[in-house]
Order: structure tokens, then sequence, then C-alpha cells
């Protein structure tokens, strides 16, 4: 099969059993693979009421068809189950190599199911599949995992060539804050994935083998991928900006703009020249790293050194940089770095992780919760307390008990439900909403919660990559959303990273999709397939109990405007953009799929 390995390996935790299945080419053509059709077999598979901690909740691990075949940033590994933490449908992204070597072992997809007796580790490598009783794994952080399991293979080159996905205390103790992790450090995003693995006494997949993947017309192929390359090497943004800082040079773009939030999301007077790109290279030695076939190599690499964690880590993103630390007023890169990789050994969502820190911190500063109760001087800009409550949330010690259910569960706790800001219960991603419209809008609508890498319109709100669009104007922006959600749903499944639409448009990418696998299709088809994906996704979501009501944002951005800096005076104009959003997604005003709806994407018996 072009691109297909074509099986899908399904294990029973609970009997200990394993079967190997044809995937129904089918649903291959119609949900191109990787996100798409792993929400299509979990929808098929799992009741929406289903409790996500319950053995009757699965793990879909599956990579797209393009996946290890060689085209660019052909490396994605999705991770779908219902979060733990928002009750929604969760499908987390995977960087590195750990997709790529799936297919490599055989497999598109492995299904999860039921829940084993003691903690296992499924070890999928060079064509055998073994449940390895995990008891001497259960309790260490992921790094300690990873470097545990690759020593007892007793073998240095089968270790090199296997790649670990793995959870940490966090998930082993099922906190809602809770994620896996692969190669080492690469957080897997989605808050709630960990604990539900850990519910599954599953302490992580390890994957390796020899399989080698063919495509359709390999001598095309290769001059369309090297095509691709040759764009991405002449766009600025890909070439220099990520190639050289990662994601982390959208720090100082979003302070200009007024998007970057501080203090949970009410503004502070940190200085730029603490945690821009120059700071980043003062405070760090960056050394790049690419995922599979990616020739950006935004992944930044350091060696981190403080008391809490000493070791091979990552520089921080912008996500760690906004997150854990400006929004918790800590502006010292060194401190950010520390937590970033604390999260990661202990399998904490950092993006989840900070947004609890900071609703932590607002709930001090109006005295609803004190110090002395936490035992942590959690206050804004104490970026030490920090990283002791991190440690603490993760093995529920202490009082990080409370702090790791969640900062919806802390802010409701106190009956203090607008100090969180969040949606469906996930802390928004770092980018305030009332200075960028458009991603506020999906913030509002997305059906992970609001995380941008689902409907990334700062590519063209911020970088203006390819028009140049006021960020604070609402024109066009339900459109613009609607593209964005699909074309990321079309990627996921592909198995394609979306960050370099910084440098290239969707249409580029259709020729490399059609000399791979052989298809004809044209943009309005992928874009069709996309929103297929978005429709199903949303109809899970309903049966699992999210309205209209959901698509929201936390009152203090509709009703609070910024109050300092370039994004003075603005406020979130959500409600001016859903109708028009609902409008033309086809849906009812109350936000349901329309039934012409549902039949023009072929869902009407979904």
């Amino acid at each position: 099969m072009n691109g297909w390995i074509g099986r899908c390996l399904r294990v029973n935790l609970t009997e200990g059993k394993h079967s190997i299945e044809k995937i129904d080419p089918g649903l291959m053509e119609r949900f191109l693979g990787g996100r798409g059709l792993g929400v299509k077999i979990f929808s098929d598979e799992v009741d929406p009421q289903t409790d996500p901690l319950a053995p009757d909740n699965k793990l879909i691990f599956i990579s797209g068809p393009l996946v290890g075949t060689g085209a660019l940033t052909g490396a994605s590994c999705n991770v779908i189950t219902k979060s733990s933490l928002t009750g929604t449908l969760a499908c987390a992204k995977m960087r590195g190599h750990f997709g790529a070597e799936l297919k490599f072992a055989g497999f598109d997809m492995v299904i999860i199911e039921g829940r084993a007796e003691a903690p296992v580790i499924l070890s999928i490598i060079d064509n055998k599949v073994k449940l390895v009783p995990a008891l001497e794994y259960w309790g260490r952080t992921t790094v300690d995992t990873e470097s545990l399991f690759k020593k007892n293979l007793g073998n240095q080159w089968i270790s090199r060539e296997t790649f670990l996905a793995a959870i940490g205390p966090a998930g082993e103790r099922l906190l809602p804050l809770a994620n896996i992790v692969n190669d080492r450090f690469l957080s897997v995003g989605c808050a709630g994935i960990g604990a539900v693995m850990g519910s599954k006494n599953l302490k992580a997949l390890a994957v390796k083998g020899q399989h080698s993947l063919q495509v359709a017309d390999g001598n095309r192929f290769v001059q369309v991928v090297n095509s691709l390359i040759n764009k991405l090497n002449s766009s600025p943004l890909t070439s220099q900006s990520m190639s050289q800082w990662g994601t982390a040079f959208l720090v100082g773009l979003c302070y200009q703009k007024g998007m970057l939030p501080q203090n949970n999301f009410r503004g502070g007077t940190l200085s730029l020249k603490n945690i821009g790109t120059e700071a980043l290279n003062s405070a760090f030695r960056l050394r790049s790293r690419a995922c599979f076939a990616c020739p950006v190599a935004c992944i930044k690499k350091t060696d981190v050194k403080h008391p809490t964690f000493e070791g091979r880590g990552m520089v921080p993103t912008y996500l760690a940089i906004g997150s854990l630390g400006v929004n918790c007023g800590v502006s010292d890169l060194s401190i950010i770095g520390t937590a970033n990789m604390l999260c990661a050994e202990m399998g904490l969502d950092p993006v989840a992780t900070g947004g609890t820190l900071a609703t932590a911190m607002e709930l001090v500063e109006q005295k609803a919760l004190t110090p002395e109760e936490l035992k942590i001087d959690l206050r804004f800009g104490n970026g030490e307390a920090m990283l002791d409550a991190i440690r603490l949330m993760a093995t529920k010690g202490g009082h990080g008990k409370r702090l790791g259910q969640g900062g919806k569960a802390l802010a409701d706790s106190f009956e203090r439900p607008e100090t969180f800001m969040g949606v469906k219960g996930l802390p928004l991603a770092p980018f305030d909403p009332r200075a960028i419209q458009g991603l506020g809008l999906h913030f509002a609508t997305s059906n992970y919660g609001p995380n941008h890498l689902y409907g990334n319109t700062f590519i063209d709100e911020l970088l203006n990559a390819h028009e140049i669009l006021d960020p604070w104007d609402i024109k066009g922006k339900p459109q613009l959303v609607k593209d964005y959600q699909d074309t990321t749903a079309v990627m996921d499944s592909l198995g394609l990273c979306s960050w370099p639409l910084m440098g290239l448009k969707f249409k580029n990418y259709v020729p490399m999709v059609n000399s791979c696998l052989g298809t004809s299709h044209n943009t309005d088809d992928l874009f069709l397939m996309g929103e297929r994906i978005w429709n199903l996704e949303r109809m899970f979501n309903m049966k699992a109990g999210f309205s209209d009501a959901d698509d929201c944002l936390p009152d203090r951005f509709i009703n609070e405007p910024i109050e300092e800096g370039p994004g003075v005076g603005q406020v979130s104009r959500i409600t001016e953009m859903l109708p028009e959003y609902y409008r033309l997604r086809g849906w009812s005003d109350t936000g349901e799929p329309l039934p012409e709806t549902l039949r023009t994407l072929g869902l009407e018996n979904s």
C-alpha cells in the first residue's frame, strides 16, 4: 500500500492479549488517516458518556499515511482518547520520531483497551509484541523510565533505535493535568491523556522496527519534497526564525502586539529584554534537533542546570515562556526552562500546569487562598515556589494535591470561577484573545479546548505569512478560523506538522500527497475531508454533553478591556463573530450541525 502499512494492533490489557487487524481502505479514503481515522474509529467504538478513567475508554496511537515516507515533516503521531480534564474528545500531537518508528514497527495504529492488573509497558520491537511487567518503572520519571528500559534491552544498537512514549508520576496518580511524553522530553500535550494511560496501568509504549514504506510515484515524490524544502528555505520565518530559536521567536512579536499574557491575563510590567530571543541566547547554549524528515529543526536542546533539575533538556518554547513564565509573573528564563523540564519529567502538561498555577496565584492575591494554607509562597513572580509546586502537584505531595486537580476545579472550590482563564476546563494557550480576535474565536470553538495548534490563525493574524490581517479586527475572521481548523485537521490526519504553514500554502502540499498515495485529490477535496473530521469531533462532544453554551471565553476577555500596552482598550468580540462562524459551518443557531450539512459530509449515519 502506498504510504500505509495497512495494519492495526489491538491490545486488550484486561486479558493481556493482542490481535492484528487490517484497516478498512474505505475509511482510509474518507478520513485520510491519523487524526481523522483515529477519531472515526474512536467515536464508533467508545460511548461519549464513558468515564475517561474507566476501562471502557480507549487510547489510540495512530500515524498518518505520509509519516515515515520522507514526506516533508511527515512525523506526526496522534493520540486519541476522551480527556480526563475536559471530558471532550482529545487528540494530541506527538512530535519527534515515535510516529515514524511505529510505522517501521509494522503498524499504522495501536488501539489500547481495558486495564492491566499490574503496571506494564507495551513493547513493539522488531515484529515482537509483548507486555513487559513494569513494576520497576512505576513511580519513575519519564526520563528515568526511558533510560532504564533502554538499558534493560541489553543491546546499544537496538536501544538507540527504540523510541518511547511514557507517563510520569502525574499520569500514574491520575492527575487531570497529566499528559504523555515521548522521545525523552517532548510533551505530547492535551492534558488528561496521561491520566487515561495511567488508569490503564500502562507506563509506556516502546517501538522499533525495520519495515519499509512505498510511495506511488517515487521520482515525482522526491521532486515535490525537494521543491517544498526549497520554499521553506526561502521563507525567513521557517529558515531563520524557527530554525534559530524555535517557537520562542514568537515571544517578542506577541509582546509587541499585546498578546503575551501576564499575571493570569491581567497585564503587568515585565520587560521584553528578560524573555526575548537575545535573553534566550544568553541563558542557554542552543543546539538544534529535528523531528523525522524535517529540515526546520525547531526543537532546541540545551543543558539545564538547577538544583531542581539538572541534565539534558529543552530550551523553553513560546508555550513554556508564556504559560510557565510571564503569565505567572516569572521572567527568569533559567527558572522557566527548569519548570518546563520538570513538567516533562513528571508527565504534566505545561500549558495546563501554568494556567493552574496562575489561577492559584490570583487566588492568593485575592486572599481567597493563603501561602500558609498551601505551605508554598505561591505568588506572582516567585519562580522557586512555582518549581516546588510543580513537583508537589505531580506527586500529590502535601497541599500540591489540591493544585493538581486543575485551574477550573481550584477556582470553583473557592467559588471564584472568574479567576480561571480557560475553556471547557482547559487553560488557554498563552495568547490574549482580546488582542487576536480570530484566535479567540478558535479558542472558544475548538473541539479540544483552547489550543492554538488546531486553528493556528496567528500565522496570518500575527505573522502576516499569507495575508496582512489586523489581529484586533474581526472582519473575515470567522472564515479564517474555519479554514485553519479544517486545514489542521487535514495536516494532522496526513501526519504533517502545521508549523511549515508559515512558509508554505496548503495547496503546495497537494502534489506531495498525490505522488505519495497515488491519489488525485485537489485542495477542495482535502478541505472537505478536514470539514468532515471537524464535524465528527463536534458531534462526539455534543453527545458527551457539550453545547453552544461551551463555545465561549471567560468574562474577563469580554468585559474587561486590556488596560495597558499596544492592545489597550481591546476586548474579545466573540459574540459578534460566533453567529457567522456557525453559518459558515452549516450549523444551527445553537451550534448543531444541520442535517443537510451532515449529508454533504457523509456523516448522516454517524
